[in-house]
């Protein structure tokens, strides 16, 4: 039970806002006129649209409130004409609250309650003091005491000691681009180079051209502030479990805390990447109703202790061994797109040899990254299935990108659609998709058919 709360006042910009965009109209007439009389007018329009913008934005923050009874949780807001939602409080599948630097200061928090399978909303979204997100959180799925099932201590200094790799790296590949333009536009750039590179930038400028250069400095460049992010984002991460919720902390700029109602949980997503396959890690990601949690993975294992995720949710099931089931799959559905782009760039790489060498580098790295498709496509082929579980879960494997993905369905509220084509109704062969609520589905390929209408009736 929680009684009417009022909104922090940040929650009022989300009706200024538009007031600002407003103000970009007289700005960009002022700019087009480029005189200081029509820039004092334009200075004057703005406050008269920001102070129209900002008197009906406070009363309508003035008016809000929310409110949490045993049963129900209600946002009333409007001037006149009230508009208030009432969602059931069994409706709930968790609850988000993140802090950034602005709300820290400020003494706010951004709340986000997450349903089950609502068409919309899918969330609500409202900013709240400190005190009152904290009790809008323990009042929806109390905490008493949880144990850290996950405490990370060394994942992050792997991921800063992989951050100051890259920065070498970047540093060599950038430093023979800059000799490559020295050589386009004649023009005396050596300068800015540093004498201790220059043996090693003879030696790559003649493995690589320039076009492959500046595109890997720009991957490792993304890369490097990818795991500079992530380092900062899963600063002090811990999980565990108190009764039926998850409860998980972290973040060193902006807090994150999230709590998930375990009974609630629609599927357990294990995402296998290049970087996890290196590592022998594999990330764990929750689904919940239109919680997915996408930005950060609930929990991080070593490949082979299983127990820890189950420790989180008992009915995960890891996927049994011979899955995929191969034989009589069709390699035409698994092999065409990553065949068909690998030919295409070697196809313009041998044109680029001749007519624009300046591309082949770009065009080699595409055909190297549709070699790698080809690869795990390959990997899809021997794996990617679906099986039920003695649980009554269902396990899936399917393959996207470099990625394989290996999913544990946990509700019984699902859909299954089975497609052939005729060249897959004579292998005995079809493509299923699972569907879940809120909207989530999942599409393993090359199911044999007598399986596939065993999963249309489970019960």
């Amino acid at each position: 039970m929680m009684p009417p709360k009022r909104p922090h006042l940040l929650d009022s910009l989300r009706f200024f806002r538009y007031g600002l965009v407003l103000c970009l109209v007289p700005m960009v007439q002022a700019l087009f006129r480029f005189d200081l009389a029509g820039l004092f007018t334009a200075l004057q329009q703005d406050a008269v649209i920001l102070a129209v913008c900002l008197i009906p934005s406070l009363i309508l923050w003035y008016a809000a409130r929310i409110s949490v009874t045993p049963q129900t949780i209600s946002f009333r807001q409007g001037i006149g004409f009230c508009v208030q939602q009432t969602f059931a409080r069994t409706s709930i599948t968790a609850v988000e609250i993140e802090r950034p630097l602005y709300c820290r200061f400020l003494g706010a928090a951004r709340v986000r309650v997450y349903f089950r399978d609502y068409t919309a909303p899918r969330k609500l979204t409202v900013y709240l003091t400190k005190r009152d997100a904290f009790l809008l959180s323990e009042t929806l799925m109390p905490v008493r005491h949880h144990s850290g099932l996950f405490t990370p201590a060394g994942f992050e200094r792997l991921a800063l000691s992989m951050l100051s790799a890259n920065i070498v790296t970047t540093s060599v590949f950038l430093w023979m681009g800059v000799k490559k333009l020295n050589e386009y536009f004649e023009q005396d750039l050596e300068q800015i180079a540093l004498e201790q590179f220059s043996r090693l930038e003879v030696l790559i400028e003649q493995l690589l051209p320039a076009g492959a250069a500046f595109l890997i400095a720009l991957i490792f460049c993304l890369a490097s502030i990818t795991f500079c992010y992530s380092f900062f984002h899963t600063f002090g991460f811990s999980c565990g479990r108190s009764g039926g919720v998850i409860i998980s902390r972290g973040g060193f700029f902006t807090k994150i805390e999230r709590r998930i109602l375990a009974s609630d949980i629609t599927a357990c997503h294990v995402r296998v990447t290049l970087i996890a396959r290196l590592l022998r890690r594999r990330p764990v990601y929750l689904t919940a109703g239109w919680f997915s949690g996408g930005d950060m993975p609930l929990l991080v294992y070593k490949v082979g202790r299983e127990h820890l995720v189950q420790a989180l949710v008992p009915n995960f099931v890891p996927p049994p061994k011979g899955l995929g089931d191969p034989s009589g799959k069709s390699l035409k559905q698994f092999f065409w797109q990553p065949a068909v782009a690998l030919g295409l760039c070697l196809g313009l790489c041998g044109v680029a040899l001749n007519v624009m060498p300046g591309l082949l580098g770009v065009l080699a790295l595409l055909a190297l990254l549709s070699a790698g498709c080809l690869l795990v496509s390959m990997e899809g082929f021997w794996q990617e299935g679906i099986a039920e579980n003695p649980n009554r879960t269902l396990s899936l494997v399917y393959t996207r990108f470099f990625t394989r993905h290996e999913v544990c369905v946990l509700t019984q509220d699902r859909s299954f659609a089975v497609r052939q084509n005729p060249f897959s109704v004579r292998l005995g062969r079809s493509n299923v998709f699972v569907r879940l609520p809120a909207h989530r589905s999942f599409r393993v390929r090359g199911v044999r058919k007598a399986r596939a209408d065993t999963l249309s009736w489970s019960p």
